[in-house]
């Protein structure tokens, strides 16, 4: 949690020199958004993107795993089951949807 909160500290310290900085509104939501654009890019699909893609394929194989043998062998546990993976599923769909928009935008800052 430290890391977001580090990253975000350094995104409003960027905003607030932009807002003092720039006296145009316009060219100021232009550069506040090329900032935000840039450190999605560079936290979603950088260096740490195959480590994200590894961690998305780990989480759903060890909920699908652990469904399966709850499922085949301790069925009367399935409510719990079904609990536990409602917790994580936000987990995964942030992972993913977070992978997903890094790469999207990683495309169209090439362009």
């Amino acid at each position: 949690m430290g890391l977001f909160k580090n990253i975000t500290g350094i995104v409003d310290k960027g905003v607030e020199i932009i807002d003092q900085a720039v006296l145009d509104k316009d060219k100021a939501n232009e550069l506040k958004t090329d900032l935000v654009k840039s450190v999605a890019a560079l936290l979603l699909s950088g260096k740490g993107s195959s480590i994200t893609k590894v961690t998305i394929c780990v989480l759903i194989g060890f909920v699908t795993i652990l469904g399966g043998y709850v499922f085949l062998f301790h069925p009367e546990n399935i409510e719990n089951y079904k609990d536990y993976s409602l917790m994580i599923t936000p987990l995964i769909g942030i992972l993913v949807g977070g992978y997903a928009t890094g790469s999207t935008i990683q495309k169209v800052i090439k362009k």
